[in-house]
């Protein structure tokens, strides 16, 4: 019987969710009753071995006190002006959202014609 290959990215994902538990003085058991799910199910998403729905995920990275980004990306922190900048697009309403995103998408659309790959 083959064994199934482990996914580097829920790996990467699991190890992230491992350091912040770590960095928190949190067990297992903290962990898992805090983001209201099993300390199994804890330990396979650690050793990614396991992935999770968007509400498990979301219930994590609550009980951790972390971005989504860094669970996902290893992204720590936003600059003053991102920081910003989110909290501003947070307040508008969907129509105007989707217009302040195409608009930073067509900015950086030219900056990449302008300088790629800088």
């Amino acid at each position: 019987m083959k064994k199934k290959e482990r996914d580097p990215e829920l790996e990467a994902i699991g190890q992230r969710i491992r350091a912040a538990r770590l960095s928190k003085g949190m067990t297992k058991e903290a962990l898992a009753e805090a983001a209201e799910t099993s300390t199994q199910f804890l330990s396979q998403v650690e050793k990614g071995e396991q992935s999770m729905t968007m509400v498990k995920f979301k219930r994590l990275a609550t009980a951790l006190g972390v971005s989504s980004d860094y669970l996902l990306y290893g992204r720590t922190g936003f600059s003053e002006r991102a920081a910003l900048a989110a909290e501003y697009m947070a307040r508008l309403n969907p129509i105007e959202r989707d217009m302040v995103s195409r608009t930073v998408i067509g900015i950086q659309g030219m900056l990449d014609e302008v300088a790629p790959e800088q």
